[in-house]
C-alpha cells in the first residue's frame, strides 16, 4: 500500500470541497471587510454553489447566473455608501469637537492669566467679578474643557 497517492486524493477531495462552499462578506466594528466560508451573524452571502444552479444543476443561462452577481454588488456599493456617509459624520463630529475643545482652552488660559476678569452689564458698563467669583469662573472653564475635550485634557 503507497501512502502518498492517497494522501493526495485526500487533498484534492478537500480542495473540491472547499471550492464549492459558500462566501460570507463581514464588516467588523473597525470598517475591515472579511470573506469567510461560515456565516457569523451580519454577514452577507456573496456566493453560494445553489445560487448558479438550477434544479438540473447546470446553470439556465448567463444572465441568470448574473442575478445574484448583480444583487450582491447592489448591496455591497449600498453598504459601501452608508460606511463613506458614517465616517463623514464621524469626521465632522469630531472635527467640531476640536474646534470647541480649543475654544474652551483658549477660555481657560485667558480666565487663567487675567489678574481682573469683568462682565459686561445690561447697560455696557464693565463689572468686576470678585476673586471668589474669578476662582469660580476659573473651575467652570476647567470643567468646559474636560466635558469637551475628555478627561485627559490639558
Amino acid at each position: 500500500m503507497r501512502p502518498v497517492p492517497v494522501i493526495a486524493a485526500l487533498g484534492l477531495a478537500m480542495v473540491t470541497m472547499t471550492a464549492r462552499a459558500d462566501v460570507y462578506r463581514v464588516v467588523d466594528s473597525q470598517g475591515q471587510v472579511q470573506y469567510t466560508d461560515r456565516w457569523i451573524p451580519g454577514a452577507e452571502l456573496i456566493k453560494s454553489e445553489h445560487s448558479r444552479s438550477t434544479s438540473s444543476g447546470t446553470p439556465s443561462s448567463s444572465s441568470d447566473a448574473q442575478k445574484p452577481f448583480a444583487a450582491a454588488n447592489a448591496r455591497i456599493a449600498a453598504q459601501q455608501s452608508e460606511q463613506s456617509a458614517s465616517q463623514s459624520v464621524a469626521q465632522d463630529v469630531a472635527a467640531k469637537r476640536a474646534e470647541q475643545c480649543k475654544a474652551a482652552k483658549e477660555r481657560y488660559d485667558k480666565d487663567i492669566e487675567a489678574r481682573r476678569i469683568y462682565k459686561t452689564g445690561k447697560d455696557g458698563e464693565k463689572e468686576y467679578l470678585t476673586d471668589e467669583q474669578i476662582e469660580q469662573e476659573r473651575v467652570q472653564a476647567r470643567q468646559e474643557i474636560q466635558q469637551v475635550c475628555g478627561s485627559a485634557a490639558k
